[in-house]
């Protein structure tokens, strides 16, 4: 017996698909040298969400270099999402999925560089490279930095703040104003 998808529910889902969504932008970004500043959830003030996300999210990282780089990083959150429902590699072929204009927000369709819903050939491509990463090695990760993502949005204290931060790859000290600094 399936139960009723309850408010409750509905929350705990958008709050883990915005983490893992945001993680993902962060882990591809990590992965082609870009420096990540942050990646964060918090709760979107809706009354109705059954037709609006009751989570929203954001990962800051260095502009990409090229095109290249923007497609793959800007896919990489909706790809995310996917990977992480599948429990693995999502989808061998992404035309169908990239077709809906509603499968990324505005902002994720604008570093494409194409229309929403009308993938080009590079962003399919770059949506394959995506679901190989995220789906294959950088999974464990995936699924790290959403848990501490969570953590972070559920304590909102500076401890579960910095677990986020040291998985950014920054070398956190509580003894410093500044807490954190670029591992780099």
């Amino acid at each position: 017996m399936r139960y009723p998808f309850t408010e409750h529910r509905i929350r705990a889902r958008d709050r883990r698909l915005a983490a893992v969504h945001e993680a993902g932008h962060a882990l591809v970004a990590m992965h082609l040298g870009l420096d990540v500043l942050d990646a964060d959830i918090r709760p979107n003030p809706t009354d109705d969400i059954h037709s609006v996300k009751s989570y929203v999210g954001r990962a800051t990282y260095d502009r990409p270099s090229n095109s290249e780089q923007s497609r793959l990083v800007s896919v990489a959150g909706m790809v995310a999402e996917e990977v992480w429902k599948a429990r693995g590699p999502a989808y061998e072929h992404w035309w169908d999925a990239m077709s809906d204009p509603a499968c990324m927000s505005g902002t994720d369709w604008g570093g494409t560089g194409c229309a929403p819903g009308a993938p080009d050939d590079a962003l399919i491509e770059a949506a394959a490279t995506v679901d190989d990463l995220l789906g294959g090695p950088l999974f464990p990760s995936l699924a790290a930095l959403s848990r501490k993502i969570i953590e972070a949005d559920s304590r909102r204290t500076p401890a579960a703040w910095m677990n986020v931060k040291r998985l950014l790859g920054y070398e956190v000290s509580s003894d410093s104003p500044r807490p954190w600094r670029s591992a780099a």
